[in-house]
C-alpha cells in the first residue's frame, strides 16, 4: 500500500493492496489526515482510491469509518476515482457508500 497527499493536503491517494495486512497502516493514515487542519475548497477532502489493486472488508470498514469521522466533524468527503477492485469489493459485500460521500470520477455506479 501507498500513501501519498497531493501539495495542498486535499487529496489523499491510495494505491496497491488493501486488506487485513495493511489496515493498522490506513487506520492511522485516515485517522490523521481527516483529523487534520482545515484544507482548501471548505473542507472538502477527497480520497482517489484509482490504483487500489486488491481491497477487503477491512478496507471497506475503515474507509466507512472516515466518512463517518469527516461527517461528525462538519467535513465532507469524496471519493476522486474509485478502482475495479473497490467496486468490486463493495458489490461482493452488498455495500453502498453513496449519499454524502460523492464518487467524483471513475465508476459512480458501483458506490
Amino acid at each position: 500500500m501507498q500513501l501519498t497527499k497531493d501539495a495542498s493536503g486535499g487529496v489523499l491517494k491510495i494505491a496497491g493492496a488493501l486488506h487485513i495486512s495493511t489496515a493498522e497502516e490506513l487506520r492511522d493514515a485516515l485517522r490523521e489526515w481527516v483529523s487534520g487542519e482545515a484544507r482548501p475548497c471548505a473542507d472538502l477532502y477527497k480520497i482517489d482510491l484509482s490504483e487500489v489493486d486488491e481491497c477487503d472488508a477491512s478496507a471497506l470498514q475503515l474507509l466507512c469509518s472516515a466518512c463517518k469521522t469527516a461527517e461528525r466533524s462538519n467535513k465532507r468527503l469524496a471519493f476522486a476515482g474509485v478502482s475495479a477492485a473497490i467496486c468490486d469489493a463493495v458489490a461482493a459485500l452488498g455495500l453502498s457508500l453513496t449519499g454524502d460521500q460523492a464518487v467524483e470520477q471513475g465508476r459512480e455506479d458501483a458506490i
